[in-house]
């Protein structure tokens, strides 16, 4: 059986392979239930497989990781077999999962249909990961999520279960990832959004922004300052592309930016699903908007590239980000890019150059004596397009529209928009525009 096992994670390590640029961003291969980590800068993405598209009940036989670090090739790095981990080989109950790390060790929780959450561990991201306690973690339920604090002991958590099961379940994990440091407690939320949910409900995750715990699942959210709740329903997360209560997301953070993914079924009735990722914003109120306006115009094309021929370049798509700029906004009013001071900056990645542009717009507040908006590509100090230079009589509070000469060659470019001035010098950007 040992020899068995090492040959088919041979074969599985070289069976790896490389999707490209498209949003859903694996297409055809049933990526249901998505959870990214970002670990070491590279995106791991920990996913359900769902592995027949005619089916009308869940086959779900295995999950699959893929990486990626740039957001738009994904690489297939290895599958994981319930024949390794206590479940039965044959299962086709390979519910959803998610990772961790911790002590440079790496942990797969995963879920056992809703018999129970179980745990595997692994020097490496991808692998190769083994069953760490031969039975259940906790028992029953399932779809686990593992929160990380910020705090000197690094204390996780971990959430699991469905509303039917007496709603979701936390439980603080021992510093060993593998065993729980307390009885758990049920999550209380409140609010109309929980009470609309079905019995069925579970796809929670939770993350942390600023002293704020957002709790999801589906296509609501709701907020806790104390990670024990109790949690207060706000709403939708947002609207179109599958964005229900059949969906099952996670938010993280990379280089900057703020995403969210999530799965939807690609036909009725039918239990096969994909996976959508888009840029994602915490608004003025601290209300999660998912950025599916972006979708309605370039869905096939993905994130983290970009086209010169757009009506507009969205300021808060950036790709990466220097400095304490933050994003303000709502919803209604639409979002910019706040306090941006000189020597800060802002990437665009992969900025398809489409035909010989002449000019590039600025939609952008600036306050100062004196202050320049180079567009360079390359890198941070590459070859400069152009440059927009303000002074004291440019200065106000509100947007305006400016514009600097630019040259360009056709081809694909990353964009960087480098802010320099005097020390009273910020900026705010709403938008940039090829002309």
């Amino acid at each position: 059986m040992y020899l068995k096992n090492a040959i088919a994670q041979f074969l599985l390590a070289i069976s790896t392979f490389t999707v490209h640029a498209q949003n859903p961003i694996i297409k055809n291969m049933g990526v249901s239930d998505p959870h990214i980590r970002v670990f070491n800068d590279t995106l791991f993405l920990y996913s359900g497989h769902d592995a027949n598209p005619k089916a009308k009940t869940w086959v779900m036989k295995d999950w699959r990781v893929f990486s990626s670090t740039d957001l738009i090739n994904w690489k297939h790095r290895t599958t994981i077999s319930p024949e390794s981990n206590y479940m039965d080989n044959n299962s086709t109950d390979c519910w959803a999962s998610d990772a961790a790390v911790k002590n440079g060790k790496y942990y797969f929780y995963f879920s056992d249909r809703k018999r129970g959450v179980g745990v595997m561990k692994a020097p490496q991201p991808t692998g190769p990961f083994a069953d760490a306690l031969g039975k259940p973690l906790v028992s029953p339920m399932h779809d686990p999520t593992v929160f990380i604090e910020n705090d000197s002991l690094k204390t996780a958590y971990l959430i699991y279960g469905d509303k039917a099961g007496g709603g979701f379940h936390i439980a603080q994990l021992n510093a060993d990832m593998i065993s729980v440091a307390e009885t758990p407690k049920p999550i209380t939320i409140t609010g109309k959004a929980w009470k609309a949910a079905p019995q069925w409900m579970d796809k929670n995750y939770l993350f942390k922004h600023n002293d704020t715990y957002y709790l999801s699942w589906g296509r609501d959210y709701a907020t806790s300052k104390h990670i024990y709740g109790p949690y207060r329903s706000v709403g939708a997360v947002g609207e179109g592309y599958g964005l229900n209560e059949f969906a099952h997301g996670s938010f993280f953070n990379w280089k900057g930016q703020f995403y969210h993914i999530w799965c939807y079924y690609i036909t009725k009735g039918f239990k096969y699903r994909e996976s959508i990722i888009s840029y994602c914003h915490i608004d003025n109120t601290g209300q999660i908007v998912t950025d599916t306006k972006f979708l309605d115009a370039h869905f096939n094309v993905g994130v983290g590239q970009y086209n010169a021929n757009w009506d507009t370049i969205e300021a808060e798509w950036y790709y990466e980000k220097q400095g304490n700029i933050n994003k303000r906004g709502t919803a209604k009013t639409g979002f910019y890019l706040s306090n941006i001071a000189p020597q800060d900056w802002i990437k665009f990645a992969k900025v398809t150059i489409d035909a010989p542009y002449t000019s590039i717009l600025a939609h952008l507040a600036y306050t100062g004596i004196k202050g320049t908006v180079e567009f360079r590509v390359g890198a941070i100090n590459g070859k400069c397009l152009g440059k927009l230079k303000l002074g004291r009589s440019l200065a106000t509070e509100g947007f305006k529209t400016h514009s600097c000469n630019i040259n360009t060659t056709k081809g694909v470019t990353d964009l960087y928009l480098v802010f320099k001035g005097t020390k009273d010098s910020t900026f705010k950007l709403d938008w940039i525009k090829f002309n």
